[in-house]
This record gives structure tokens, C-alpha cells and sequence, in this order.
């Protein structure tokens, strides 16, 4: 059953389907087209990424039409290399596919324009049920950089957080940041990967829309060939966990069950604005008990203990 949550899970790349009626304008042969299938695809994110929340995921391979790319290939800086919305070239920038231009309007209205239009919808349930709205744009990246890639740096690390200035506020990165590294995982934030999906409707308009960029290196989950390794129950239920904090920061609630000391308490209170944290006293009061305020907010407000 579907969690009645703010958390909304955008898994852009994890399909390899391509319609029969899209295999004939690829000019690659079928090895060619294997491997780009292959290492373009964020493999088993609809699994890693499956908390139980609602999920848009788009339904075609990226290599028919990318969703997380800008329409307009103007916009797009990757369009430069052959990799806009609808790709021409292979990740080594060898030609992958011949379309005219009336054909390439085809893909976007088809597959783009729909995805768009269920992810917008999706995204305004949750505003219209919750009052705000959490995205969660799950990816995996190659342990290796690939030729099209801007981050050439081969020594990568495991978890890749992507934020926006606007849409993804600083307790939701630190909050992460701390929980994976506390998992023992490696991670950065905006490399190699940067940004996270927000839908044009609300983008740098609406800061109840917000939006976290979940990467993950392919080595921790599966083998050369593309299969699972025994540690991919682990990473899930490990992602799991890192979106239920970032859940808990907007549901004070479910926020004060995961902290288990009052150091981690103290810490967590520090990093948090105003607002939440008198949510957190107002609705947890009467369940937790005494809540201790941190030094730096007893300072702001004159409060000890409460």
C-alpha cells in the first residue's frame, strides 16, 4: 500500500525498453546498442529507490528520449555533445541514431511531454494532500567516468548527493551527507553528478516544492555483468532509510524516532531553522518527554529545558 507521504520517488533511467517502432532509426548494431543500453542505464534504481512511496518512473529507455534533460536543445549543454533530450550519439560520441527533426517532435510530445505531465500531477497531489512536497530523483552512476561525462575524476565516490540553490534546503544535504557517512559510505555532494529535477511549474517559484538528487555508484549493487550482488539488499534498505530522515525532517514525529541520544538531538537541532524546530517542539512534546535545546538555540530564544 502507498505511504500517504510528502516523499515523491522520480526514477528517470532505469528502463531498457525500446519500441519496435524505434529500433530502425538506430544506425549502431545490435553489440553497439547492447552496451550503450548497458552503461547508460541507472540499472534496478526502480527496485534501490521502491520505499513504498508514490514512484513516476519513465517508461522508455533514455536512449529513445531523455526526461531529465532541458526540451529545448538550446537550453541543454549536453545537447552540445550529441546528448540532448533525444540523443544522436553514443556516450563515446560515436553516431547512435538518425532523426529528423519532425521525428524528434514526435519523441517529445510522445514519451516527454507525457512523463512531464504525470510528474507535474504528481507533484501537486502531494502539495494539495501534505502542503509541500519531497522529491527524490534516484540515479546510479558508472564507477568509471564515461568520454561524454563533464567529471573526468576517476576516483568517484559512492553516493553523489545533487542539490539546487533553491529547491533543496541545507538540513536535507547535511542530513544525508551525515547518514550515509555514517553508514561508511563515501560521499560528495554535485560530483560527479550536479542538480536534482524540479518540474519547470515550479521551478524557483515554489520552496514548498523541494528536491534531493540520490546518486549511487553501480559497484556497490551489481557486477560487471550487470547483475545484482549480494550486497544490493543492504543499499536499498539503506537508501530506505536515508529518504525516511529526509522525510522526518518535514514529519517531526517520525524525525524525533531516529534519534537515539540527546547528542544527536543536539546536533540535529543546530542545523535546523526556526520553523521546524518549534514544529518539533509542538508536536512531539507530548510523546518524547523533555526535549533539550541546544546551546545555540537556547541563545536564540532564551529556552533551557523544555
Amino acid at each position: 500500500m502507498q505511504k500517504n507521504t510528502p516523499v515523491l520517488i522520480h526514477v528517470p533511467h532505469s528502463s531498457t525498453y525500446i519500441p519496435s517502432e524505434e529500433e530502425g532509426f538506430f544506425v549502431v548494431d545490435r553489440g553497439k546498442l547492447q552496451y550503450e543500453l548497458d552503461v547508460m542505464t541507472d540499472h534496478y534504481c526502480d527496485e534501490l529507490f521502491d520505499t513504498g512511496d508514490e514512484m513516476v518512473r519513465f517508461p522508455v529507455s533514455r536512449l529513445v528520449c531523455d526526461p531529465e534533460r532541458f526540451r529545448n536543445d538550446c537550453d541543454e549543454v549536453m545537447s552540445a555533445v550529441g546528448m540532448g533530450t533525444v540523443y544522436t550519439k553514443c556516450s563515446d560520441g560515436v553516431e547512435l541514431k538518425k532523426i529528423t527533426s519532425e521525428h524528434r517532435e514526435v519523441l517529445l510530445k510522445r514519451y516527454y511531454d507525457g512523463h512531464h505531465k504525470r510528474f507535474e500531477a504528481a507533484v501537486e497531489r502531494k502539495l494539495d494532500e501534505n502542503g509541500e512536497c519531497i522529491i527524490i530523483d534516484g540515479h546510479s552512476f558508472y564507477e568509471e567516468p564515461l568520454p561524454y561525462e563533464l567529471d573526468q575524476d576517476r576516483d568517484r565516490p559512492d553516493i553523489c548527493i545533487g542539490t539546487d540553490s533553491f529547491h533543496t534546503p541545507e538540513c536535507i544535504t547535511d542530513g544525508l551527507m551525515h547518514y550515509f557517512e555514517q553508514k561508511g559510505y563515501r560521499v560528495e555532494i554535485n560530483k560527479p553528478f550536479a542538480g536534482t529535477m524540479i518540474p519547470m511549474k515550479y521551478y524557483h517559484k515554489n520552496p514548498k516544492v523541494m528536491s534531493v538528487m540520490i546518486e549511487v555508484n553501480r559497484k556497490l549493487y551489481m557486477n560487471r555483468e550487470y547483475k545484482k550482488t549480494d550486497r544490493f539488499e543492504q543499499v536499498r534498505e539503506d537508501i530506505a532509510k536515508g529518504i525516511r530522515i529526509v522525510n522526518a525532517y518535514y514529519c517531526p514525529a517520525e524525525f524525533w524516532k531516529q534519534l537515539q541520544t540527546r547528542e544527536e538531538r543536539e546536533r540535529a537541532f543546530e542545523k535546523m531553522s526556526r520553523e521546524q524546530i518549534w514544529r518539533i517542539i509542538n508536536e512531539c512534546h507530548n510523546i518524547c518527554g523533555k526535549i533539550y535545546i541546544s546551546k545555540t538555540w537556547q541563545k536564540l530564544t532564551g529556552l533551557g529545558k523544555y
